[in-house]
């Protein structure tokens, strides 16, 4: 019999599709009998079943397809649409036959179909499914599926860790093959492994590729530790899942505390050492996201900023409950870093294969990371250590990649840390940088207020949450947190101007006249300051400020200033028109005098705006004529 007969018998079975499906199961069968090497009458068996929702034969059918013709390609496009439906759960009915299939030729043919795949997501979306699917396949495919994401991530031309091979490495192979008890391979590969997806992670949180909850990505880091655990054969730390990160934290130390005076061996050092890092640049992320969430790239501009500057209160006072959002939560955040660091920098070989691996992930690139450092150095009262990576950090702004957020943290850094050293000058320089990217209008006090009553009541965290106890000058050395914002940190940036300015000698007309300006904000606070700069121009008999009345208008400083006119006992210059001098002596010109008590007037009429305004239009406008009385005189 021909081609003309089995065409003949293959009509024949259609025509009875819709009338009698026996009879036509009857005419395939027959058909097949005569024609048993005819993959048409076989493909045409299966879609007779498949059409007829018939699961079970329809396996039957396509296992014998597959077993006789598996290298023919319409065979695959119906294999690979099975494949498709159990990728995708989109078609329950082909999903359903092939997971009727036997597993052994589930497992070839979803093997053949990964190996055909060129696109590594696909080829890798194909082995996990056989994975999950067979666990026991793991022992053979998932070491190999790992390192050839390792090999093609080497010979990727991308070079960021934020790159395919090493997100599908990290995100969707290893929790599957770690979780095995079926893979024998050597602990150092798991150590491996859990180095790459740490950097990974650790870069992930500020990576412009940021995908979905980042809080998710810590916990699936931590999840894939807990997995490598049972590997190694780590410490059970079972009382501590679940627990906060401080607990975490606390059987680390404890374990830590045991492997030092341990002469048995029964505490795994690699355990201590990687979950040590695992929590720092857990705890260290989660704070300086807390305290600058610009750090996401799905931030809002609506979220606040906070920075941790130095006290310059002398009689501050902490409240017991901060109006900082979440500040227990950031102090918790620090600590657990601040231990972790610890651990890390306390066991020298630790440290050494620490240093190391920083130097592999250039943790020096790392902005988030080094802030959280600095804050430490800070904390731990290494001033020069903390200046010196702030240096460093200042470099690699230049680039202009950064936002302005960030800039303008890392000169605030630079302020505080100068300050404590004692670089007044610097110091000051950095509050103009700081000035020039902060937001112009941003100040959350009234846009009027009393300047005789009103003092600036900025939020602080509790004495106890960042205490700092360091034996450097200036003796104000505690820590207090703020809102990066201008009205938050313009005292203490006020402070520092006094601070230095008074430092220089001889005390100039112009020094006075800065002092002056400056020791309104948050008056009465800087009176002291005041009357020192009263008594100087007593003693001097002379005041020449051409600026006085475009930045005085503290009703009390501009009394007290009359009163000196009326003494008639020192020459005032305190106009840009030489015409409106007023000499305070016998012979005063009419005109003159009447301009000095007009322009007073004015200035009190003037005394309900908002110094923190004034004092910020005054600094810019000022700053070069502040750099050079800083530059120019040597201080005492």
């Amino acid at each position: 019999m021909g081609i003309d007969d089995e065409n003949w018998l293959l009509s024949t079975s259609k025509s009875l599709v819709a009338s009698d499906v026996f009879a036509t199961r009857s005419w395939l069968l027959t058909a097949k009998s005569i024609f048993p090497q005819s993959l048409r009458l076989q493909i045409e068996e299966y879609h007779l079943e498949v059409s007829k929702k018939n699961i079970k034969e329809a396996s039957r059918v396509l296992n014998e397809i597959f077993r006789d013709f598996a290298s023919d390609s319409s065979v695959w496009e119906e294999i690979e649409s099975l494949i498709q439906a159990v990728e995708t759960s989109n078609d329950s009915l082909r999903k359903a036959i092939f997971e009727s299939l036997p597993a052994l030729t589930q497992q070839k043919m979803i093997l053949i179909s990964a190996e055909c795949r060129v696109n590594i997501t696909q080829y890798c979306k194909l082995m996990l499914i056989l994975m999950n699917k067979f666990p026991e396949s793991i022992s053979e495919y998932g070491n190999s599926l790992i390192e050839k994401l390792v090999d093609l991530e080497k010979s990727d031309s991308e070079n960021t860790v934020m790159n395919l091979c090493r997100k599908l490495l990290v995100r969707e192979v290893l929790p599957v093959v770690c979780r095995s008890g079926n893979i024998n391979i050597s602990n150092k590969h798991f150590y491996k492994w859990l180095q790459k997806s740490t950097e990974f992670y650790a870069t992930y949180y500020t990576s412009e590729a940021v995908e979905g909850n980042v809080e998710q990505a810590w916990l699936e880091l931590e999840q894939l530790r807990t997995s490598i655990a049972l590997q190694c054969d780590w410490n059970s730390d079972d009382d501590a899942k679940g627990t906060s990160l401080s607990g975490r934290m606390s059987f680390i130390q404890e374990l830590f505390r045991r492997s030092r005076i341990d002469v048995d061996g029964n505490v795994n050092r690699k355990q201590i050492f990687y979950t040590a890092i695992i929590l720092l640049f857990e705890g260290a992320s989660k704070y300086i996201e807390a305290l600058e969430p610009c750090f996401y790239r799905d931030k809002g501009n609506n979220t606040e900023s906070y920075i941790v500057v130095m006290d310059t209160e002398e009689d501050s006072t902490y409240s017991t409950q901060s109006p900082i959002k979440h500040a227990a939560e950031i102090n918790i955040y620090f600590q657990v870093a601040r231990g972790a660091w610890s651990i890390l920098h306390t066991n020298e070989i630790f440290e050494k294969d620490f240093n190391h691996l920083n130097r592999r992930w250039k943790c020096d690139r790392w902005v988030w990371f080094q802030l959280f450092i600095i804050d430490l150095h800070v904390y731990e009262g290494d001033h020069k250590g903390a200046l010196n990576r702030l240096q460093l950090l200042e470099e690699k702004l230049k680039d202009g990649r950064q936002r302005k957020e960030v800039i303008c943290r890392v000169y605030c850094h630079m302020v505080s840390t100068c300050f404590i050293l004692c670089l007044f000058q610097e110091s000051c320089h950095y509050i103009f940088e700081c000035l020039s990217h902060l937001d112009s209008t941003d100040f959350s006090v009234n846009s009027k207020v009393d300047n005789v009553t009103h003092l600036v009541n900025y939020p602080s965290v509790p004495k106890s949450a960042f205490p700092l106890s360091s034996p450097l000058q200036p003796p104000h050395s505690r820590l207090k947190m703020v809102k990066c914002s201008l009205d938050q940190l313009l005292p203490f940036w006020v402070h520092i101007f006094l601070v230095s300015l008074k430092k220089i000698s001889p005390q100039s007309d112009q020094i006075l006249g800065h002092l002056m300006v400056l020791s309104q904000h948050q008056w009465p606070k800087w009176r002291p300051c005041f009357m020192k700069i009263l008594n100087k121009i007593h003693e001097k008999r002379s005041f020449h400020f051409e600026l006085f009345f475009t930045y005085i208008i503290n009703v009390d400083i501009l009394e007290e200033i009359c009163f000196l006119k009326n003494q008639q006992t020192c020459k005032l210059v305190l106009c840009e028109n030489s015409n409106s001098r007023v000499h305070v002596t016998r012979g005063v010109n009419r005109e003159a005098e009447d301009d000095f008590w007009n322009s007073v007037k004015r200035n009190i009429q003037r005394s309900m705006e908002n110094v923190d305004i004034l004092i910020r239009d005054y600094l810019a406008s000022c700053q070069e004529n502040i750099t050079s009385c800083l530059s120019s005189l040597q201080p005492t």
